[in-house]
């Protein structure tokens, strides 16, 4: 009994002698991890039959070790069969689980394609690795982006950077959404203007084709049956066939403007040109009135020759419709480059200045001349609809460019401005 007692003895102080050890071996690594933590030492764990075994170096770079807790992106590193040996801050909010129950399990669990992760390893035999992969933990998908450097010879694992792509994929979805919203509004826009372009076309026959027939009975009754008509009833006639010659006009214009809202296939054309043909065109307004055309050298441009013909033809026959009835009218054309901002473009412009000397207009109406049927003079002095400005500035816009007037009673100049090209 004496003997059992001494034994049971020793046995308690074997006991406490090495539960004394234990808790020194406990607290040295207690020490080491949390050494670890503060980046006062560097560590590697290894999972050996299913145990993890915490290997310290001592006297790590101190700051290097704070720059990858605090890293903007996720950091690891992992032993060669994919065992984490060390993950950042960042990497373990990323994916919502404590650093402590990261380290020591394997990167694979955390991976949604295992495959697509082990042909970014197996890629580093030729350097550095790089990809998009999507982690997956508890149901929660991140698309990342992985940096993978193999750390040998200098430690046995592999430098793992991850990048969150939820953002960057949060913006490309938005760009898609908003770029198919945007085709099918272009679509949408396209069959409008189909639609509206097979409007005009038929609104432009059915409605001249009455007219004509009214201005040719209106014609035929004043000129060849005038004699069975009172004084008052020609001149009803003669109002209603200057009417419809008026509604005509109208109608004219109106499709003009029309279709000066979309862009003609774009070449080089010669202004110099344009404006030579523009005079044949109008040679009997010319020579009736003795206009005098003063023409600079002009730029070449790229665009629509056709809108360039009735730009210009607006233009210069306006200058002369509203000339002074004692003044001989007279349009000076000239050119030169000049750098200006206009439609948020700071570069290079032509700037084509079309001079006349005719009644000029009041500044108060400078801003609203360019507005569809605007008419700052009374029908009866000068014939038009108030629709020639609305489209030259139109086809200023399809070019990319801008019309500007200035005036004052001895005339007016108005200011066309091309982006000169390459």
């Amino acid at each position: 009994m004496k003997h059992n007692l001494k034994d049971i003895h020793q046995n308690i102080k074997d006991l406490l002698s090495e539960n004394e050890e234990l808790k020194n071996q406990l607290f040295e690594a207690n020490s080491i991890i949390e050494a670890i933590r503060e980046g006062a030492v560097d560590a590697l764990v290894v999972n050996k039959d299913g145990t993890p075994h915490v290997y310290s170096i001592e006297s790590a770079d101190y700051t290097y070790r704070i720059l990858i807790e605090k890293f903007g992106e996720g950091a690891l590193s992992i032993s060669e069969d994919g065992l984490i040996l060390y993950c950042n801050d960042y990497f373990s909010k990323l994916i919502d689980v404590p650093a402590n129950k990261i380290t020591g399990t394997f990167f694979n669990e955390y991976v949604e394609s295992t495959d697509d992760f082990a042909k970014l390893k197996a890629s580093l035999v030729n350097g550095p690795s790089k990809g998009e992969i999507n982690l997956n933990v508890n149901g929660k998908k991140v698309p990342v982006y992985v940096s993978l450097t193999d750390l040998h010879p200098n430690v046995p694992a592999i430098g793992v950077v991850i990048t969150d792509l939820t953002e960057k994929r949060k913006h490309e979805e938005a760009l898609v959404q908003y770029q198919q919203k945007l085709e099918l509004k272009v679509n949408e826009l396209n069959l409008t203007n189909t639609n509206l372009e097979q409007f005009i076309h038929v609104v432009s026959h059915d409605l001249k084709e009455p007219m004509r027939k009214i201005i040719s009975y209106t014609s035929h009754l004043s000129d060849s049956k005038s004699e069975l008509f009172t004084e008052s009833e020609l001149n009803n006639l003669r109002v209603i066939k200057s009417s419809v010659l008026r509604l005509n006009s109208l109608v004219d214009d109106l499709v003009k403007y029309a279709f000066t809202a979309t862009k003609d296939e774009v070449a080089e054309i010669d202004l110099n040109e344009v404006v030579n043909e523009v005079r044949d065109d109008i040679e009997l307004l010319i020579t009736e009135n003795k206009a005098e055309i003063v023409l600079d050298t002009l730029p070449k441009i790229e665009g629509s020759k056709v809108q360039m013909r009735q730009l210009f033809s607006n233009l210069i026959s306006n200058a002369i419709k509203y000339s002074k009835n004692d003044v001989r009218p007279k349009i000076i054309i000239t050119s030169k480059i000049v750098t200006a901002n206009i439609n948020l473009q700071d570069k290079e412009f032509y700037k084509i200045a079309i001079q006349d000397n005719g009644i000029g207009m009041d500044k108060i109406h400078l801003d609203k001349i360019f507005t569809m049927f605007l008419r700052l003079h009374m029908r009866n002095e000068y014939s038009g609809n108030g629709i020639g400005l609305a489209i030259c500035k139109k086809i200023m816009e399809n070019h990319n460019g801008k019309i500007e007037v200035e005036s004052s009673k001895e005339g007016s100049i108005f200011k066309l401005f091309f982006p000169v090209t390459d």
